[in-house]
């Protein structure tokens, strides 16, 4: 008979909540008398992706150290401990996470015996919260409400319209400013159509760049705000405007929008071209009625819209280049055909 290292959970779905307590057994049979150096239990999750593969593992605890098994006789080590605050079991479209328990039996210098079991990190529902009160006083543990949803990739909360790359006027005035020098060099023919170009390239550079800072100074610039920043599923968003512009204006559009996006990229081995995989979760927008759209000079307007995230919204999740991303995004478009637009980003936290 070979030998045998298994895991049993005392409840048979494996389902836990966050902070709930993971209760089970591991068994030992092996068909030799052996001697236990150690049994160590570890939990950990891991994402499936077709992007750049992560995994954690927490630190291990020690069941067993010493222990002399005999042959053919089961040996059952107990242990139980508390199930992590997130991320929690998710099963998307191109990104999924998985927690697993794992067992590892170290017999000598050379023999290792491992197992593993499938968990699910479940979020707390309003029915499950209230039963698990003890009484009228006594409410269920911060580790019911809590959520962590992962390391979430480095990145900036806001992003707008402000020019990035060839657009910047730095780059205008710098190309501008080599032409110039090259024709004043008295340089040859194929030299000043060179100096023509860039040139060209400057001056496109330069006022690309115009049309969004004057906007901007002609709308306040707007302020993007958005309440509160950390949502749970199921509750209301709040998403405003503040405009203050030099002369009263009229906007032809506004629309607010909301958004989740599964996001997965493989790094490639030009720093700037990775492959990008993205899957739209969720997509809310709304127009502001005309009518709000008149803004008076030198004073402060706010134009909010609200938004409910349906209850059955998947929540954040960050990981190494996977990421379950949350983004307001409000669009203005003046009567001139100017936009101004900007992006914030959200964590979506389980209903609680």
């Amino acid at each position: 008979m070979p030998p045998r290292l298994s895991i049993k959970l005392d409840k048979q779905d494996g389902a836990f909540h966050p902070g709930e307590t993971i209760f089970g057994h591991v068994e030992l049979v092996f068909p030799d008398p052996k001697r236990l150096d150690e049994l160590t239990l570890s939990l950990g999750w891991d994402v499936e992706t077709p992007g750049e593969p992560h995994s954690v593992r927490r630190a291990p605890i020690v069941l067993a150290k010493q222990v002399q098994l005999l042959a053919n006789e089961p040996r059952v080590f107990r242990f139980e401990l508390p199930a992590p605050a997130g991320p929690l079991t998710y099963h998307g479209h191109i990104l999924s996470v998985h927690w697993t328990l794992r067992a590892e039996a170290k017999l000598g210098w050379a023999l290792r015996e491992r197992a593993e079991a499938r968990i699910s990190l479940v979020a707390w529902t309003e029915e499950e919260r209230a039963l698990s009160v003890r009484s009228y006083r006594v409410g269920p543990a911060r580790q019911a409400l809590a959520y962590d949803p992962g390391p979430l990739p480095r990145a900036p909360l806001a992003r707008s319209d402000e020019s990035r790359g060839i657009e910047h006027p730095i780059v205008g005035v710098a190309l501008a400013g080599a032409t110039v020098a090259l024709v004043l060099l008295h340089a040859n023919p194929y030299t000043r159509v060179l100096a023509l170009l860039l040139l060209v390239g400057g001056l496109s550079a330069l006022f690309a760049h115009l049309p969004r800072r004057t906007l901007r100074q002609r709308l306040g610039p707007p302020q993007l705000d958005v309440h509160p920043e950390i949502v749970r599923v199921g509750d209301i968003l709040t998403v405003s405007v503040a405009f203050r512009p030099t002369r009263a204006e009229a906007l032809s559009e506004l629309t607010f929008s909301v958004h989740a996006t599964e996001v997965a990229a493989r790094p490639s081995s030009e720093p700037d071209e990775p492959r990008i995989y993205r899957h739209s979760l969720h997509v809310e927008r709304r127009a502001v009625d005309r009518g709000r759209l008149r803004l008076e000079a030198a004073r402060v307007t706010v134009i909010q819209e609200m938004f409910r995230l349906p209850e059955t919204a998947a929540p954040s999740f960050g990981a190494p280049h996977n990421e379950v991303r949350w983004e307001v995004t409000a669009t203005a478009r003046t009567a001139d055909l100017l936009t101004w637009k900007e992006s914030r980003r959200i964590l979506v936290f389980p209903p609680g």
